[in-house]
């Protein structure tokens, strides 16, 4: 279940809020038998994250929802999460969950020794969640409050990403994007698709930035170029994950830059980016590369958080 973008917290009753969590939203599904850790497009990551993999390992039967949280010095950070995100290698990932571990953040229990509570209200999905959280040591829930303004004040003083609202009788609706979740973050940010990437005049063949588009009623649109926030180990990663086409794959084709080659590419690849605002003409104001993000579907790239 997906939450709507909020200009400011509702007001009145009937709401919990929580803290929004700077991490990776995954669904963490335990049977007496196995573990699976899945990304919000279904991918399967536990192989990543085996120390989520051993918490979990006897819990009982549970589909969890929550977020892979990576902590420094008491916060979530995302940089040091990057670390982990893209790791294939069951050795790499044994040694980083030493060097730079996880914790999964639940804040919401789907189902229960076989049970399925997604047509259950919401306070009671939660109270449920907490009687399962108290009998098993070493799990991180995430808080929940009735006062919106308060939880607002807690998030910023403790530097966190932002917080969500949550009408307390809303079931979960998988999949959906609902205005009974409702998500209001500190910094702007957003999924955009690569659709092309551009090279100077003098090294063309070098990807100095990203073409980045955004989908809106079925049709790609160009939504700005970043290149701040790039590094060239990610430069790198990012060429090597493009696949070249001849046209541009975008409904209106935006004018070429003074001294840039642009190459098209396929629009399957999602990156995260930064940005103060919107320009009225579409584009993004004083975007910086943040991510990729393979957790999410080209098709969820509508440049909202």
């Amino acid at each position: 279940m997906l939450a709507s973008s909020l200009s400011a917290l509702p007001d009145g009753p009937g709401w919990a809020f929580e803290f929004k969590w700077d991490g990776i939203r995954a669904l963490l599904d335990v049977s007496d038998e196995t573990v699976g850790i899945h990304s919000r497009n279904g991918n399967e990551i536990s192989a990543a994250y085996p120390e989520l993999v051993t918490l979990a390992t006897g819990a009982g039967d549970a589909l969890l929802d929550g977020e892979i949280v990576a902590f420094d010095d008491g916060r979530p950070s995302f940089e040091r999460l990057q670390a982990r995100m893209h790791v294939r290698s069951a050795t790499q990932a044994r040694r980083l969950a030493v060097s730079t571990p996880v914790t999964f953040v639940v804040f919401d229990l789907l189902r229960s020794y076989g049970v399925d509570l997604t047509g259950r209200p919401y306070v009671e999905r939660r109270a449920t969640l907490d009687r399962w959280i108290a009998d098993r040591p070493g799990w991180t829930l995430s808080p929940f409050f009735d006062d919106g303004a308060a939880t607002l004040a807690a998030a910023r003083e403790h530097g966190l990403e932002g917080v969500l609202a949550k009408r307390l009788a809303s079931p979960y609706r998988p999949g959906t994007r609902s205005p009974d979740w409702g998500k209001l973050r500190f910094v702007r940010s957003g999924e955009f698709v690569v659709a092309g990437w551009e090279g100077t005049a003098e090294q063309p063949d070098e990807l100095s930035s990203l073409v980045l588009a955004h989908w809106r009623d079925g049709v790609l649109s160009f939504a700005g170029k970043v290149g701040s926030g790039l590094d060239a180990r990610t430069r790198g990663m990012i060429r090597r994950a493009l696949t070249d086409r001849a046209t541009c794959p975008l409904d209106v084709p935006p004018q070429p830059s003074p001294g840039r080659v642009v190459s098209w590419c396929e629009p399957t690849e999602v990156v995260e980016v930064e940005y103060t605002m919107w320009t009225d003409d579409g584009r993004l104001r004083n975007p910086v590369f943040r991510t990729v993000r393979t957790d999410k579907d080209p098709k969820e790239a509508t440049g909202d958080g």
